[in-house]
Formats: structure tokens, C-alpha cells, sequence
């Protein structure tokens, strides 16, 4: 527990009915040690245990111990006598058969799963039929949901801040199968008007559930592991609202209404862009959609000049993209048009504005030899959007010419490891050690003339206390009993006159999962019960440009304390390291590749690092 809301109760009793056969076939088998019922909770919406859920289905997650080919010998008195809460003398529901130690080998974690995998074959060959029939039955019920219990249908207008990600999202549901219907005419439900093409996603569909729950803010229950005590976490996420993550408006229509819509067979098709307008200077380009990044670098590996607008005027918000006219820049321009959707506009003069020539990009990902997710989720992004990446390793760092790199991101990872990665003897020298002392050295000097390091998270606290910058995470040392927010969606304010926040909606939704807050560190004058009357030091050189909000933080999920430690901290901040930046995310803007809501701030802290002028960081006078 809990049971996500959502989720048809014929699946929770099948769940349980799959998983007792299993149990029964390793007793019978005379297989010890299957526990079930403990770790994982049917909440979450992602895995491939879960999603079935959402289908009208059974999902089963088994797992073995004994990660390693190498023999283990476990003493019988060593044994736990509790395993996950679970008493091991025999006596419980849920672990009835423990096992009693001795030698555990790699083929009987395969062995174990093999059983597994018969124990459910046996049961689907025996209750083929109900199973069957229970996805239908169960599909029905959906179907003929009272509307007083579900909405009626959704409606997500296709013209948005960020039309591509109004895409992206259509397909996430398709390739779900929900059931989308386009409108053939505008129509209006009560003061609300819809144009023709709008997305229509009724609710009367068999996978209800999922629709529901992709499109719904999640309420995660209160669980405590005795009263006044600290929170039962959720096994993984408590929130995640996709039109939430992905900065898309979608309207819940709770009331019966009559329009003429037909079914979408295939992806949605997303008109071609275009080129318009003289251009004798040059093009502009809008920042508002992600796919603007693609364009951007798919222009620069074509050897075309592209420009930042730090000043807006009439047609030109700072952020746009200018790119000079050349030879051929006009064919490569159609071609984007023609394969993204955006358009380009003409400019026949130079614009009167101020602008920054963006260098050709070159990035750097730091990759420790810990394994690490949010490496290869922030790895994944950038390539999707055909950022020109390479993988730095510690001696790439340490022994290496890092001055042609624009920025260099350090995924989310703790300071122990990044520092020291693993321990020697624990694994081949090569692989062994962190950045330690010459690494963060190198990147110390690597921004003082000019570069800027980007970190996610838990990177953040690396580079604020190896760099001793003038900012102080506000989460650290906070108990779990007084702040706790384990993966959820929580509100964040963008001042959008900042070069990073070029683009961004002024608000938007931050995935938070156990991460950081941060306030600007200032020397006080006040010590011992007084006050010295001296003079002021300067003020640090750093930049809150995301704030978390000043009320209703929590969006979708749950927290606990977040008045008190997220209330108008900071979520992003830009700190000045001599000519460079270190660019301080508080939160992971590319969490599993979801959040694409904030790429964006990724995208214009790439950005700064290329700007032939870094100290324009602001459309505004200050």
C-alpha cells in the first residue's frame, strides 16, 4: 500500500491471487526465502510492473537476490530475524517458508527466477479464460463510469506555449492506448471556446485509468510509521502530472457536450512550418518551443551564424534566435520548417537591438564511474536534441584541455562520490577515484577563465562547498520528520527578464525528489549579541532567477514542510566564478526525461556558456 486511486480493484485482488500461486509453487517446490508484500507499493504510474495496472491488467516485479557470479556463504546465525519489517521465525502470511543461510550460488537466483516465471505460467494456463475476461469486464466498468465520478472527456487545444510538447504529449497517450479524437468544427462548453483540430479525449474509454491518472494531479496519502513519527516514503514518485511536467494546458470538462470529432488513427501530424518574409539581414526565430535547441544546433553544424536577442522590439522578445543570411542558410531553413514545424520570419535589416553571437556548442558531461541514472537521462536529453556532447571521465578532467568546452554539466550525484568514486581494490585501477582534489581544481580553473559548469541537484552541494560559494542549501540537515518530499511536482516562479529564464513560462512545475533550496550566503555584521559598525561588505555575484512560489508549492505528489524550506528559496541560481558561472539547479530539470516543462533552463545555461558576451545576462537594466 497505498493503491493508487485510479487502479480497478479486480487488479489489486489479481495482483495478490498472481503473486500467492507464486509463493505456493516455491513452497511446493521446496524453494525458501520468497517474501512478497513488502518494498514496492501500487501507486506509481512508469514501470513495466506498473503500467499494466492502468491497462485493466496484473503486473508482477520479481527480483533475487545475489547480484554477483561469485559463491557467498551466509553462517546460519547470521540470518536476520526480521527481513523488511517481516518477522523470519516462520510465523507470517507473507514469508511462511525463511530461509535458514548456507550457501547461496549465481544459479540459484536464476533457478528462482525461472520458478517465478512458471509459477505465474501456471496459473495463467489454469484461469486463462477469467483473466481474459476480466480485462474486458474490468474495461466496461471504465467505460461506464458515472460521469459524477470521472470527467466526461478532456479537451488540450493543440495551439500552445510549447506546440511541440502539446505533440509529444498526444503520442505519450496513443502509444498508451487512450483513445484520442481531434474536433472537426470549433465549439464551445460553457464559456469556454475550442478551435477545430483540438484534441478530444473522452472518458468513456476501457483505459480510463491511465488517462486519468497521466492528465490528474496525484493526492498521495498521509503515512506515518506511528503517530507523530517520520513519513512512510513512496517507493518511488509521488506526483507526476505529465501536462504538469510538460507545461501543457489541458481542460477537464465534467459536463456532456455535442461536437463532431473523429478518431486520430495514427500520431498527430503537426503542419509543416514555414520560412516567410524578406531577408535581406537575416531570420528570427522563436525560443518558446524546445525544438528551437534542435534547430539551433542543426543550423550551427551547417556553419550558419545564429544570435541571441538580449533587447526585444516589436517582433523580437528577448531570447529569440537570429540567423544571419548566407549561402544556403534559406535550404536548411525549409528543411527544419518542414521537419519540426517552426517557423522562421525574414528580416530585412539588422535589428536595433542588443544581441550576442552564439559560438558553435561544444559540451562536456562529467560521467563518474559509479554508476549513475541521472548521467544517462541528462546524456539522453541533450541527444535528442543533437547537442554536440562528449563524455568526460576524472583524467579527461584532471589531465585534460577542457577551454573548448562552452559548459560542462555535472549530473546529480552526491559530493562523496563525485570526489572519490570507488574506493581502491574495489575495482580496477582505471576505474577507481574521483575528481578529488586535482579534478575539482581543474574545474575551479576552467570557470575563473570563462567556463560554465552546470550541476543538477545533488551536484549542486559539490560545487558550493568544494568552490565555497556564497550560497547555502537550506534543505541540508533537515530531518525527514520536518521535510520530507520524495518525488513530486512542486511550483516554481521564473523571472523570465533573465537570460536563463529566456522563454520559460513565468511559472511553471519543478520535479522535486528529495532535492535542494538555496538562500545567497551574506557576511552579517551582527555577533555575540551585537552589532559591529563596519563597513558593509559587497555583495556577492549571484543570481536567484528561479524562486520556488510563496504559496500552494505542493502541485502533484506530497510534502511535508515545504512552506518552510522552499517558500521563495531559490530553485536556480546563477553564481559568478571570476569570468565563468557556475549554474546552480536545486532540482533535476531533465528528471528520466519527463520534466520537459524546464528544458529550457538547461538550454539557456548551455547558451550563456556560448554567448560571446557572458556578462549580458539580463534583458533588463539591472
Amino acid at each position: 500500500s497505498p493503491v493508487n486511486p485510479n487502479i480497478h480493484p479486480g487488479v489489486t485482488t489479481g495482483v495478490n491471487l498472481v503473486g500467492t500461486a507464486m509463493a505456493n509453487y516455491f513452497a511446493m517446490k521446496k524453494m525458501p526465502g520468497v517474501i512478497s508484500g513488502t518494498n514496492f507499493s501500487m501507486w506509481w504510474n512508469g514501470g513495466v510492473r506498473t503500467a499494466p495496472y492502468y491497462h485493466n491488467q496484473i503486473g508482477i516485479l520479481t527480483e533475487t537476490a545475489h547480484s554477483t557470479p561469485t559463491p557467498r556463504f551466509y553462517p546460519p546465525d547470521s540470518v536476520p530475524k526480521n527481513v523488511a519489517g517481516t518477522s523470519a521465525n516462520g510465523t507470517e502470511i507473507f514469508y511462511p517458508y525463511p530461509w535458514k543461510g548456507g550457501e547461496s550460488h549465481f544459479r540459484g537466483a536464476v533457478e528462482y527466477m525461472i520458478n517465478a516465471s512458471m509459477g505465474i505460467l501456471n496459473i495463467a494456463a489454469d484461469r486463462k479464460n477469467d483473466f481474459l475476461y476480466n480485462i474486458y469486464d474490468m474495461g466496461r466498468d471504465a467505460i461506464e463510469t458515472p460521469i459524477a465520478e470521472g470527467a466526461y472527456a478532456y479537451v488540450i487545444p493543440q495551439q500552445q506555449w510549447d506546440t511541440g510538447e502539446t505533440i509529444n504529449l498526444i503520442n505519450i497517450l496513443q502509444q498508451g492506448g487512450v483513445q484520442v479524437h481531434e474536433a472537426s468544427s470549433n465549439f464551445q462548453v460553457g464559456d469556454m471556446t475550442f478551435n477545430q483540430g483540438d484534441f478530444v479525449l473522452y472518458g468513456a474509454q476501457s483505459f480510463r485509468p491511465y488517462l486519468t491518472d497521466l492528465l490528474e494531479k496525484q493526492s498521495y496519502p498521509d503515512q506515518f510509521r506511528y503517530p507523530g513519527g517520520p513519513p512512510v516514503p513512496p517507493y518511488d514518485l509521488a506526483g507526476w502530472t505529465l501536462p504538469m511536467q510538460m507545461g501543457i494546458e489541458v481542460h477537464r470538462i465534467d459536463t456532456v457536450f455535442n461536437t463532431s470529432t473523429k478518431l486520430l488513427a495514427g500520431k498527430p501530424s503537426r503542419p509543416a512550418g514555414e520560412v516567410n518574409g524578406e531577408a535581406g539581414w537575416g531570420y528570427v526565430l522563436s525560443n518558446q518551443e524546445n525544438l528551437s535547441a534542435l534547430a539551433v544546433n542543426r543550423l550551427q553544424k551547417e556553419g550558419h551564424k545564429v544570435h541571441i536577442a538580449m533587447s526585444g522590439s516589436e517582433s523580437i522578445l528577448p531570447g529569440y534566435f537570429l540567423v544571419e543570411a548566407n549561402d544556403g542558410v534559406r535550404q536548411n531553413l525549409d528543411k527544419i520548417a518542414s521537419e519540426t514545424g517552426l517557423n522562421f520570419t525574414g528580416l530585412s535589416a539588422e535589428p536595433s537591438i542588443k544581441m550576442s553571437e552564439l559560438s558553435p556548442i561544444k559540451l562536456g558531461i562529467y560521467k563518474s564511474w559509479r554508476a549513475n541514472m541521472d548521467e544517462g537521462w541528462t546524456r539522453w536529453v541533450l541527444e535528442q536534441f543533437e547537442f554536440d556532447l562528449d563524455t568526460l571521465h576524472n583524467m579527461d578532467i584532471i589531465e585534460g584541455d577542457l577551454s573548448g568546452y562552452d559548459a560542462i554539466i555535472i549530473p546529480s550525484q552526491s559530493t562523496s562520490r563525485i570526489m572519490n568514486g570507488y574506493p581502491e581494490n574495489f575495482m580496477p585501477p582505471k576505474f577507481t577515484g574521483g575528481l578529488g582534489l586535482y579534478g575539482t581544481i581543474a574545474l575551479h580553473e576552467y570557470a575563473k577563465k570563462g567556463g560554465v559548469l552546470i550541476a543538477f541537484d545533488q551536484a549542486s552541494d559539490y560545487l558550493i562547498n568544494q568552490f565555497s560559494l556564497p550560497v547555502r542549501n537550506v534543505t541540508s540537515g533537515a530531518s525527514s520528520s520536518s521535510f520530507f518530499i520524495p518525488g513530486s511536482l512542486v511550483r516554481i516562479k521564473v523571472d523570465t527578464t533573465e537570460q536563463l529564464g529566456f522563454g520559460m513560462n513565468s511559472e511553471t512545475a519543478a520535479s522535486f525528489s528529495r532535492s535542494r533550496a538555496f538562500k545567497r550566503v551574506i557576511k552579517s555584521r551582527k555577533g555575540e549579541g551585537g552589532t559591529e559598525d563596519i563597513q558593509r561588505p559587497p555583495e556577492p555575484d549571484v543570481n536567484t532567477v528561479v524562486k520556488y512560489a510563496d504559496k500552494d508549492i505542493l502541485m502533484s505528489g506530497w510534502a511535508r514542510g515545504e512552506d518552510r524550506y522552499l517558500k521563495n528559496n531559490g530553485a536556480l541560481m546563477d553564481v559568478k566564478v571570476g569570468k565563468g558561472h557556475a549554474i546552480l539547479f536545486g532540482f533535476r530539470p531533465q528528471f528520466r526525461g519527463q520534466p520537459r516543462g524546464t528544458y529550457k533552463l538547461i538550454f539557456n545555461a548551455i547558451y550563456l556558456g556560448a554567448m560571446e558576451d557572458q556578462d549580458s545576462r539580463s534583458s533588463s537594466s539591472k
